[in-house]
């Protein structure tokens, strides 16, 4: 890609470039914003020798999915995890676009599991205890609202949906499973949704004035503009990073494993436990080109689930490694 330098903030080109990767695709992750700017370079080009007037140019290597007139995304939270992905579908590859941590619904107030559409948004809404009589009045709009400044409805057969908060700080906590059942997001991060959605996956009809408006609105999502979401609960998740593959277990929050019920929303086939078929069987399937044989990785596996911590990283590699030298 080419972009043209403002000769005036010539000393802060990284900055242009990232506000321009921000304006054009809003949920870009920090991460990757550093991957494009390590691949530019700057051309400069003398337009009139006798005034010294140059033309400054960047150009640097953007990945095609973000340059799509319509991205086709994918909103997936993991319950457990109190964390959601977004993806976006893209030539029949799902790429990982960004991680958020999310508060998501108490034991007596579930989130609950299922295949869902993104359906409904309102923006600056106002908020009422659900669980509080007539006479309590609704907290309007406003930074001091529950719901902070932008919600996204998915599920259309009970009050769940995703949006902000006016207490950020939980979002940093262990446990996080707080809410009356919707899945809270940090402030920055549903505003990055919020562009996102409003500059790139609605086009049945312009939006343009919910950007920085303070106006409570709601906007039906035409069936075209609709994007999926999904609402998983698994007690584990086998991941990659710059030093391997690794498990992470995460609490039963729900107690489903137990005794604990589900609801008549719920969908079973998205709730996955911590037991050595399941996590042998995503070992596989994620791992397939560099795996661990059985006979080594069936007894980890086995010693992990009966000695791990929540969230803690294990890393298959080493604990094969420490296995050969014992």
């Amino acid at each position: 890609m080419i972009f043209r330098i403002d000769a005036e903030n010539v000393d802060d080109i990284d900055g242009q470039i990232e506000e321009y990767l921000k304006d054009i695709y809003p949920i870009i992750s920090d991460k990757a914003v550093k991957e494009i700017l390590a691949s530019k370079f700057i051309n400069k080009f003398l337009i009139n020798d006798s005034l010294g007037i140059v033309d400054i140019y960047a150009i640097f290597q953007v990945p095609k999915y973000y340059l799509e007139d319509k991205p086709q995304i994918l909103w997936e939270l993991n319950i457990p995890a109190f964390e959601s992905h977004v993806f976006q579908i893209y030539n029949n590859d799902t790429i990982l676009i960004d991680t958020w941590p999310n508060v998501v619904g108490k034991p007596s107030t579930k989130t609950y599991t299922g295949n869902y559409r993104a359906f409904r948004l309102r923006n600056w809404p106002s908020w009422k205890d659900p669980d509080a009589g007539d006479s309590v009045a609704a907290t309007p709009p406003g930074p001091g609202n529950p719901l902070g400044l932008f919600v996204v409805h998915y599920d259309e057969n009970s009050l769940r949906y995703f949006h902000g908060t006016n207490k950020n700080y939980l979002l940093k906590s262990e446990q996080r499973a707080l809410s009356h059942g919707c899945v809270r997001n940090d402030n920055g991060n549903i505003e990055k949704m919020k562009q996102f959605i409003l500059k790139r996956v609605i086009k049945s009809d312009d939006l343009s004035g919910w950007l920085g408006s303070k106006k409570s609105m709601i906007y039906e999502i035409k069936d075209e503009d609709k994007f999926p979401v999904r609402i998983r609960y698994k007690t584990f998740d086998i991941k990659t990073d710059e030093f391997g593959v690794y498990i992470v277990f995460y609490k039963d929050v729900y107690n489903y494993s137990g005794r604990a019920k589900l609801s008549k929303f719920d969908d079973e086939t998205l709730i996955t436990f911590s037991t050595l078929e399941n996590i042998l069987e995503d070992y596989k399937v994620k791992h397939f080109s560099n795996q661990i044989p059985d006979e080594k990785i069936i007894p980890i596996i086995e010693n992990l689930l009966s000695f791990h911590k929540y969230n803690e990283k294990y890393y298959f590699n080493e604990l094969a490694a420490g296995q050969n030298s014992n």
